[in-house]
């Protein structure tokens, strides 16, 4: 997020704006990178891994990822930067005192050459570490994890895309998004259990953003990048991940909700298998479009040097075929060479989506060649490409006016292609400087027209260079100094950049980063020049080795010449934000779940009774049960709002009318259980559920009728009503420990809400409610059903022996059925759709006995669902409800557990 100021042109592509609507390169994700750079760290090739590390940490928060730090410390040792990897192990230790790996970069810290070796640090158990359990059945674990929220008043210096960096068409496209006037909070949490048989990662990474631009409602809107659980069982060499996640192997495109199970049948050979629903965005419910694939993949280590994958994959929009593709990959490594490629062809099209080959080179002096060639369908060949330009909303509304061949052939139309070629160079002067050179040359496609949709010019044929040094420890350990020039001929302009970088830790705790890019840009078809000075200023103290505060302030001066005009700008950036980490780790005595004692099925033993010494399990409390059950109730208040769109016809092509039903108080009563069987055929199954019901009130009605021709009118109204639900979930803990509790769940839910709008004022356009009509009229009215599908997982953690945390999280695919009345127009309109959304829900628990607890929590419900009314037209529906709850719970079983031989 925070980055060197970016330019301010941003080419717009009508065709390709999901992909290249502006110009930049995103940074690597953090999945692709790890996984690249532990494939190069495999072949011996450490400065290639050091070299894509060191881009992953360029940008960001000024905490990297606990991940890609370790990994970099590692890599470095390797290459032997001692020096440098001291610095970054010891970053790590700092910021990650209880992390996952700190068991792991101790013990390489302290191998390292002791010139400058720090003292040794106190040792902390880690789940990482199998030296830490003593006992085989044993399981380690650890909880990590960090909170952080920046006020953004302006970020446009650096998130509109670097129009001087080739574009990217693998760019996420949520990497570039403006935040202006922004509450920007993320929040990740990363779980790992560890068992001699088995390891389980749980992996949570989400945000929220509050809107407060001038002019506009102020607005949230959440996101959710990663949430997905992952068991590798070691008996089997078998590997299930469920949830959302990314992946860029075997045909899939990016970020998806499904599942991936991964199976090595030998060191030769792994089967792969893959279902779910892509996900464009982090802010898109499950499941959105409707589109759906599956596929299979075969991978084989042919050589200790060379791997080739070979894959098949189909996605369909429901019941129509949306994408069918064939493909392979391969991967080579040797002492000083590695070589990647990739083809992907769409057999349904007959056509290649995709063609990629890169390579590098390193030298025993450690400089590396690398060069890369791609060409690729922008975005991949579907179906779905055909809707671009049409008044449908989906595939099977084109299809009852156009056939199936016209479909495939306005695809193809609509979908240009991408290409680019790099070299670069990089070459390590000294420890402490290196220089590196890049050129990339790209070429985007035109576009044919067809059905009734206008074909769009290739953008042509452009180029970029660059060249950077970058100086490291030469003041003080740990500075940072970069200086880069950059050139570009673009389609339509010539531009020159010189950036200028710095990071200075003045102390162990406070670190300054000055900043400066001066850039000129000259057209080339007319006379028409810009020169952009734009320094900044980042600032990072450190409160605690878990706290950080972030200040930066930026600004920007564009001066622009075009023939007698002159013109000015002047821009000021600020961002200010804390981040807070946290994290936690123990080893807990086996019990015979899932995840840490699969090997008993396979003969392993493991002890029954507790060592000596051992607090009593937390989530599996000292109560002689085979079946154990909580019961309680609880009293939720907060907030919720029900909004809508209403659009002209089935598509979202015109939008006629707005209804928001907001800033409603919503309070209820709930009562909840949940049973957990303990042994017998049943163990580790349990079975929750809750209802609630309540009211919603002092809220109001917007109800905005857009203008055509010379209508519109924007009213408000008095809006209260009732809200109940009921929820049922059926799941297995994969997981029980002393100290933790892992489960996973489907389930259904059931929720009702009726809304009902009384009197009407006219705040704005029209006459409609002129004069004010009393409260005393019902005016219109809401009912909303949402019947919804739920997947999700539970974790239970024991704080203290009285204290507990608890958090759940689950998608909900989801089928609406609602009717709005307008008592005075047209009455009732019912209509129904579908569509998707979460529940997230944390709490703290205090237990007086070892029976009654007494906790406070947050709950937030989200669904939002496309519907078509009576008469044909879209409704585009989206409700809320987040508060705050008190809940008292009482638990109690049935049954003899303390049984034993």
């Amino acid at each position: 997020m925070r980055r060197v100021g970016r330019s301010l042109r941003c080419v717009s592509l009508l065709v390709v704006a999901s992909i290249l609507s502006c110009r930049a390169v995103a940074e690597p994700s953090t999945e692709g990178a790890l996984e690249k750079a532990r494939e190069f760290i495999r072949a011996k090739h450490y400065a290639q891994a050091v070299s894509l590390l060191e881009q992953s940490l360029a940008g960001g928060s000024s905490i990297p990822p606990a991940e890609i730090l370790e990994l970099f410390g590692e890599a470095l040792a390797k290459a032997g930067r001692y020096q440098q990897a001291r610095l970054a192990m010891q970053d790590y230790m700092r910021f990650y005192p209880k992390g996952d790996g700190a068991a792991r970069v101790k013990m390489r810290l302290g191998a390292l050459p002791p010139e400058t070796a720090p003292p040794p640090m106190l040792a902390t158990k880690s789940a990482s570490n199998p030296g830490d359990t003593t006992n085989p059945d044993d399981v380690a674990w650890s909880m990590n994890g960090s909170l952080s929220s920046y006020f953004i008043r302006d970020d446009s210096y650096n998130a509109v895309k670097d129009i001087s960096i080739a574009p990217n068409p693998s760019a996420d496209p949520d990497a570039h998004r403006l935040h202006q006037n922004t509450f920007l909070t993320t929040f990740d949490q990363l779980i790992f259990i560890k068992h001699p048989y088995a390891k389980t990662k749980i992996k949570i990474s989400g945000m929220d953003e509050h809107r407060m631009r001038p002019g506009e409602v102020v607005s949230d809107q959440y996101g959710l990048s990663q949430a997905y659980v992952e068991t590798v069982f070691d008996a089997l060499d078998l590997s299930v991940r469920i949830g959302r996640q990314t992946r860029n192997a075997g045909g899939v495109l990016g970020r998806f909700d499904g599942a991936l199970v991964s199976w090595r049948m030998s060191q030769m050979l792994r089967l792969n298998a893959v279902a779910g629903s892509a996900n464009i965005s982090r802010f898109d419910a499950p499941l959105k479009d409707g589109r759906f694939f599956a596929g299979g993949s075969v991978d084989l280590r042919l050589t200790p040097n060379l791997d080739v994958s070979l894959f098949a994959i189909q996605q369909n929009m429901r019941t129509l075929l949306d994408r069918r593709a064939v493909g392979g990959e391969f991967r080579y490594f040797n002492k000083n060479l590695s070589v990647l490629g990739m083809v992907d062809y769409d057999i349904h099209f007959n056509r290649f989506n995709a063609g990629t080959i890169s390579s590098s080179y390193t030298f025993e002096d450690g400089s590396v060649v690398a060069g890369s060639f791609d060409r690729r369908r922008v975005p991949y060949l579907a179906s779905f490409n055909a809707l671009q330009g049409q008044p449908f909303l989906t595939l099977y509304d084109m299809l009852k006016f156009r056939s199936q061949d016209e479909v495939r052939r306005f695809a193809i139309d609509r979908t240009p292609y991408f290409q680019s070629a790099m070299m670069s160079y990089t070459r390590p002067l000294t420890d402490k400087l290196s220089i590196n050179f890049d050129a990339t040359t790209t070429y985007v496609s035109g576009t044919l027209p067809s059905g009734g949709v206008d074909g769009s010019k290739p953008l042509g044929r452009e180029y970029y260079v660059s060249g950077q040094l970058i100086a490291n420890d030469i003041f003080a350990p740990g500075d940072l100094y970069t200086g880069a020039l950059r050139f570009a001929r673009l389609a339509d302009s010539y531009v020159y950049f010189i950036d200028l970088d710095a990071r200075f830790p003045l102390t162990e705790q406070f670190r300054v980063s000055p900043r400066l890019r001066l850039g000129y840009r000259e057209d080339r078809n007319a006379p028409l020049q810009e020169t952009t000075i734009l320094p900044s200023l980042l600032l990072d103290y450190f409160v605690t080795r878990n706290l950080a505060i972030e200040a930066e302030l930026a600004t920007k001066w564009i001066d622009t010449a075009a023939g007698n005009f002159r013109g000015q700008t002047r821009d000021l950036f600020f961002t200010l934000g804390v981040r807070s980490d946290f994290g936690s780790d123990g080893i807990a005595h086996c019990v015979g779940r899932l995840t840490p004692c699969l090997a008993s099925m396979f003969g392993a033993t493991h002890a029954e009774g507790k060592a000596a010494g051992e607090r009593p399990a937390a989530a599996a409390p000292a109560l002689s049960s085979a079946y154990l059950f909580e019961v309680g109730a609880r009293y939720w208040l907060g907030g919720a709002r029900t909004a809508y769109d209403y659009f002209a016809s089935d598509t979202p092509t015109l939008k006629v009318s707005s209804l928001s039903y907001d800033r409603l108080v919503a309070q209820s009563g709930e009562l909840f259980f949940r049973g957990d069987a303990r042994e017998g055929l049943l163990r580790n199954v349990f079975l929750k559920g809750n209802i609630d019901a309540g009211v919603l009130q002092s809220g109001r009605l917007l109800d905005h009728d857009y203008p055509i021709g010379d209508l519109g009118s924007l009213t408000r109204s008095a809006a209260s009503g009732r809200t109940v639900s009921a929820t049922i979930d059926l799941g297995y803990n994969i997981y029980t420990g002393e100290r933790m509790r892992v489960g996973a769940f489907v389930g259904w839910q059931s929720w009702f809400d009726a809304i009902d709008a009384k009197g009407c004022e006219q705040i704005g356009l029209g006459a409609v409610c002129f004069p004010p009509i009393s409260n005393t009229f019902r005016m219109a009215s809401e009912r909303d059903h949402f019947k919804s599908f739920r997947v999700g997982a539970a974790l239970d953690v024991a704080l203290t022996d009285k204290l507990s945390w608890s958090g759940e999280f689950a998608l909900a695919s989801t089928y609406l059925r609602a009717t709005d009345t307008h008592y005075f127009t047209f009455g009732a309109d019912p209509a129904k759709g579908r569509g998707g959304g979460f529940e997230a829900e944390t709490a703290m628990k205090y237990a007086f006995t070892d029976r009654m607890s007494l906790g406070v929590g947050l709950k937030w419900r989200h669904l939002s669902a496309d519907a078509l009314d009576m008469y044909g037209q879209l409704l585009k529906y989206e409700v809320n409800r987040i508060g705050l709850f008190a809940q008292a719970s009482y638990r109690f079983g049935w049954g003899d557990l303390l049984k034993r031989d």
